[in-house]
């Protein structure tokens, strides 16, 4: 096959983009042993040439339009452009509520005033698209947090915020590849989170759940959002219940990038 893939932009990587480049450069590596040409491109602009399969892991703006240009054509595309905008969370919250996914209880907010009205503790977040900045999700005690939260994000240039309920128990970090079963999960490890706010939960007491729950869950949702390579957060309480916190495109699988680099060639080589 005649593929692309296009790496992450470093900007919509923040302290990730190493792992990142490990994750895309090892596919790159297994599908070219197997014999398909692979041309890497950084920023996708017009082509003549035609190809079989594009994979990416793109979130700039200029070139999901120029891949949506491909996927029309016809070119296989992982992830696809849509799904992939799925991903922000504003979308995300809206889907998942639509497939009774269980997730924190949320409300998007855009004035301070709004604050007051508010159950804490929670957390503020940008609502559209992915976290770019370390405060992009903003743990809040009270109303007076919550406002300078959401004034420090207007500063930014950020209109519209999405709080969710802090909800107590473990975190876990999940990863999942479509079409091949590749599930793996994960508690954080704290010396490796992009900004550290898992220590907001305490330290990780291993509540009793159903792993099977868990992946049912998460590939529930991804599908419901349209991903076939998918990464994500959840809380698990002490009585074991799950709930979706997060999830995202095409994740670094750090842990698992070997099996995880594996599990997305047979993807790509299957679709």
């Amino acid at each position: 096959m005649k593929i692309i893939g296009i790496p992450r932009a470093p900007e919509n990587s923040p302290n990730m983009s190493e792992k990142d480049s490990l994750l895309f450069n090892a596919i790159v590596e297994k599908l070219q042993a197997k014999g398909h040409a692979v041309k890497i491109i950084t920023k996708l602009d017009e082509e003549n040439e035609k190809y079989d399969m594009i994979f990416h892991m793109s979130r700039t703006m200029h070139t999901l339009q120029q891949i949506a240009k491909y996927e029309k054509s016809g070119t296989t595309v992982i992830n696809s452009v849509n799904s992939v905008q799925n991903c922000s969370r504003d979308k995300v919250v809206y889907i998942l509520e639509k497939e009774g996914i269980r997730q924190p209880a949320y409300r998007f907010i855009e004035t301070p005033e709004e604050t007051t009205t508010l159950s804490y503790p929670g957390w503020l977040k940008k609502a559209e698209g992915w976290s770019c900045h370390a405060d992009d999700v903003i743990y809040t005690a009270n109303a007076n947090e919550a406002t300078e939260a959401l004034l420090q994000m207007k500063s930014r240039g950020v209109n519209k915020a999405l709080y969710c309920k802090h909800i107590e128990g473990d975190i876990i970090k999940f990863y999942g590849v479509a079409g091949n079963n590749f599930f793996r999960w994960h508690y954080p490890d704290p010396d490796k989170t992009k900004f550290g706010l898992e220590r907001m939960n305490g330290a990780i007491q291993k509540h009793c759940f159903s792993e099977e729950t868990l992946k049912n869950t998460a590939f529930a949702a991804a599908q419901a959002i349209g991903v076939e390579i998918f990464g994500g957060d959840c809380i698990v309480t002490t009585t074991g219940e799950i709930y979706i916190i997060d999830l995202n495109d095409f994740p670094s699988f750090s842990a698992d990038r070997e099996e995880a680099a594996e599990s997305i060639t047979a993807l790509i080589e299957k679709r």
